[in-house]
């Protein structure tokens, strides 16, 4: 008996040794604690199992003390075995959320009108290539095409417009076009449902070229950087490359005096495209900076850098469809509303309110409620990416650690490495405090001009230089650790 008691507690130590090597492991390869915790945790873990292990596999020691032995070992079983798991889901996620890498939706759309069926229907069609897309996935369909034997009329165009036009006027067969257009399309004049008027044929999915960032990496722990934010509100929550950008944000942040200071600038912003030419892009054209997103993130954050003349260390993508996940895995968000206003079937009294998920995605998406519209919209989504970083950086992430990190896989992509990632994380541990969030909004005035990417006028706002200025000193100020001059404390 006091042999096959022995045996068993020989066994139970090594699982026990096993489970807690893989915990500190695990925890050693997040890199998020502070060295000294994660040393003294391990000899909290070693004296344990030592104790545990000697009361179990000796023979002359009272069975109470066996039994207690045994509670324990099982207690620390589960707590390192659930630490683990934890523990390595996050890493996962912080993986999956530092990927650069990004695809994008790309279709070859023919009218819908019940003419042409299948892929077979576009043998020897004329078919419109748009030269000013990135060309990856244009050649794409076209190899698709060529692999299937079916050849067709290529048909050339520089306006996204003028080739849907083509395409409804029947002059085309068909188009060739990424799914992000078709949201820019249907806000010209005609094309209002272009998304019931067009099916796709062919639709597949491929990967951008992806521009190399000139920004240095920086130690997020101890020195200030720069986010470029891309708010993309996709209805599929598919976090697409190549998508036209509703939500432009800048984030400037100081981790050792706890500053956060976001910067939005209009979506219509009539703006210089800055770009890389195997971006597919116009260089030096004008255009609406909503439209810089088709050609990626970095086009947008190149002709941000150029309309701000700020460097830009990182940029995320955030798809504010899927945000309302992060809100509800938060337990809610708490923002300060000064409007009063409904929208999607709720209401939002003035004060402090507190949102779910869905409320909060009413709460970004309205602007029709505001006099100053879209750009109401931007301070709105301030508050709500706000709440939820003040959130994020307080002890009730750890309510919900897994749920949260698996929502915001699903929310964000960044360029950051995990190493950056870890860093910021790490340096708030070890130096934790309330952050200070402030918000600034550039302006503009309303026209209609010309849009390279459109090939036609379309509306735009023009940017106010003045706040452009304070826009570029706040950033700088608080890059210097200065207190910016020109914002608002959310």
């Amino acid at each position: 008996m006091k042999k096959a008691g022995t045996i068993a507690g020989i066994v139970m130590s090594a699982v026990l040794a096993l489970t807690g090597a893989f915990f500190v492991y695990e925890l050693f390869k997040l890199g998020m604690l502070p060295k000294s915790i994660l040393l003294m945790l391990s000899i909290i873990i070693i004296l344990l199992w030592a104790i545990c292990s000697l009361v179990m596999i000796k023979n002359d020691i009272h069975i109470a003390w066996k039994v207690i032995a045994w509670i324990l070992s099982a207690a620390i079983l589960v707590s390192c075995g659930f630490g683990a798991y934890t523990v390595q889901s996050g890493n996962k996620a912080i993986t999956e959320i530092s990927i650069p890498e990004g695809k994008s939706g790309v279709s070859l759309y023919v009218l819908n009108n019940g003419m042409i069926h299948n892929e077979d229907g576009l043998k020897d069609r004329k078919i419109g290539v748009l030269t000013t897309m990135n060309p990856a996935g244009t050649q794409m369909v076209l190899d698709d095409l060529n692999q299937k034997e079916i050849s067709i009329q290529q048909v050339e165009f520089t306006s996204s417009y003028k080739m849907a036009q083509a395409l409804k006027g029947q002059s085309l067969d068909g188009m060739i076009l990424d799914s992000g257009y078709i949201g820019t399309l249907s806000e010209m004049p005609d094309m209002e449902n272009i998304g019931e008027e067009i099916i796709p044929i062919i639709s597949l999915v491929y990967e951008p070229t992806e521009v190399k960032n000139e920004a240095e990496s920086v130690n997020t722990a101890l020195e200030p950087f720069t986010i470029y934010i891309s708010g993309i509100d996709t209805r599929d929550n598919i976090l697409y490359r190549n998508s036209r950008s509703d939500v432009n944000l800048i984030a400037a942040v100081n981790p050792t005096a706890h500053e956060v200071l976001l910067v939005s600038i209009p979506r219509d912003y009539y703006v210089e495209t800055a770009c890389a030419p195997e971006m597919g892009c116009m260089n030096g054209a004008m255009d609406k900076l909503t439209h810089t997103g088709l050609h990626g993130p970095e086009t947008t954050e190149m002709t941000l850098e150029k309309l701000l003349g700020i460097d830009i260390n990182y940029n995320i993508r955030v798809n504010f469809s899927s945000l309302k996940n992060v809100v509800n895995e938060l337990g809610g968000i708490t923002v300060n509303n000064p409007n009063n206003f409904s929208a999607q079937g709720y209401y939002f009294a003035p004060g402090e309110i507190t949102l779910n998920g869905d409320e909060a995605l009413a709460f970004v998406r309205e602007r029709y409620s505001f006099s100053e519209g879209d750009r109401e919209r931007g301070r709105n989504q301030m508050r709500v990416l706000s709440a939820i970083i003040r959130k994020a950086l307080s002890p009730a992430i750890l309510n919900n650690f897994n749920g949260i990190l698996s929502s915001l896989s699903s929310s964000f992509v960044t360029n950051m490495t995990e190493q950056d990632i870890k860093e910021l994380v790490a340096g708030q541990l070890q130096n934790s405090g309330d952050w200070k969030i402030y918000s600034y909004s550039l302006n503009g005035s309303g026209g209609t001009d010309y849009a390279s990417e459109l090939g036609d006028n379309a509306y735009v706002m023009y940017p106010n230089q003045a706040t452009v200025d304070k826009g570029k000193a706040d950033i700088q100020a608080l890059l210097n650790g200065e207190v910016p001059p020109y914002v608002n404390e959310q």
